[in-house]
């Protein structure tokens, strides 16, 4: 795999868990990582601690909005909104354009329902 730097990525084991990740060769030059399932396909694209951080903001904005991920439906209805605001239909795999909008349009929506 190749980091957005353009330098290689490396295959890494978690310290916490049985879990892999991918991190740049060039670290700490570059920060830039992705997850991985535990059947070794990508949970999310590489990148970079910023876009992280909006990824992780999305995610609690979504959890907020259509209610926690167990919950009866709310995979589902999380997907299908996502699917009409961003290319790939996830969080892990939204630009960082994609990711400002989806915060936004979330923190609309929170204040709407107020």
């Amino acid at each position: 795999m190749t980091c957005a730097c353009g330098a290689p990525m490396i295959r890494r084991g978690s310290k916490f868990k049985n879990t892999f990740w991918w991190g740049c060769t060039t670290w700490p030059k570059c920060n830039i990582t992705a997850q991985e399932h535990p059947d070794g396909s990508l949970m999310s694209y590489p990148a970079s601690k910023e876009v992280q951080q909006l990824r992780r903001t999305a995610h609690d904005l979504m959890v907020q909005v259509f209610g926690k991920w167990e919950d009866r439906g709310s995979k589902a209805r999380m997907y299908a909104w996502l699917s009409h605001r961003t290319k790939e239909g996830h969080i892990g795999k939204a630009t960082k354009e994609e990711l400002e909008l989806v915060i936004k349009l979330l923190e609309q929506e929170l204040y709407v329902s107020k």
